[in-house]
């Protein structure tokens, strides 16, 4: 079998897992997701949005502009709009270079994104351009465990595994540091412990960066 086909049956296993554990995401973090997510009017755009699991929390008559290169999420993503009566455009771009124009966007969404991408500080530079003065960027994100933890120690065994299972998914990626040293004026950062359950995935980070106003 060809490296493209790999790619799409690693990517519908992704797409199953999303869909999978939306429910046990929604119970750990859809209070904090609805209250940022929810609270945000006007042209939203979310990067990496997957399956669409996020599209739940969107307010009434939002437009939503997702940010979503691999195909195979797009009829998943569509079901979902349609399911939350979410009015969603889909672009099959990457997220280091969005085709929205500078600060065109009064929120952007990234959830679980910044640990695939290629190049995560210019995504991170991309989602402070195209927002409006005085916007906000809500993430939520896996990173590395503590040093010297068995975690920390599995995600380094396991990486280069999980890296082509999920399409270049890093485990232990410090993406407090990216977003802290970003262009973001305030960044706001909660870090979460999913416990044992979470197996090396379990230290993940949530928060809220907010652009100049």
């Amino acid at each position: 079998m060809s490296e493209p086909g790999h790619k799409r049956l690693r990517s519908r296993f992704e797409a199953w897992l999303l869909d999978a554990s939306a429910e046990a995401n929604h119970a750990r973090q859809g209070e904090r997701k609805a209250r940022e997510i929810g609270s945000m009017s006007g042209t939203i755009v979310e990067i990496g949005p997957g399956t669409g699991v996020n599209l739940r929390y969107y307010a009434p008559d939002v437009y939503v502009i997702a940010i979503e290169p691999d195909p195979v999420m797009h009829d998943r993503l569509r079901r979902h709009a349609a399911e939350h009566d979410v009015d969603l455009e889909i672009r099959t771009m990457r997220g280091e270079a969005i085709d929205v124009g500078d600060g065109d966007a009064d929120g952007v969404v990234g959830t679980l994104v910044l640990c695939g991408v290629d190049e995560p500080a210019t995504v991170i530079a991309e989602a402070h351009r195209i927002l409006k003065p005085g916007g906000r960027y809500f993430f939520t994100e896996h990173v590395g465990a503590p040093d010297s933890t068995w975690t920390r120690r599995c995600q380094r065994v396991l990486r280069r595994p999980h890296r082509w299972m999920f399409n270049g998914c890093r485990t232990d990626q410090d993406t407090a540091t990216l977003l802290t040293d970003g262009p973001f004026e305030t960044v706001d950062i909660d870090d979460e412990d999913r416990g044992v359950g979470g197996l090396y995935l379990r230290h993940g980070i949530l928060g809220v960066a907010t652009k100049a106003g």
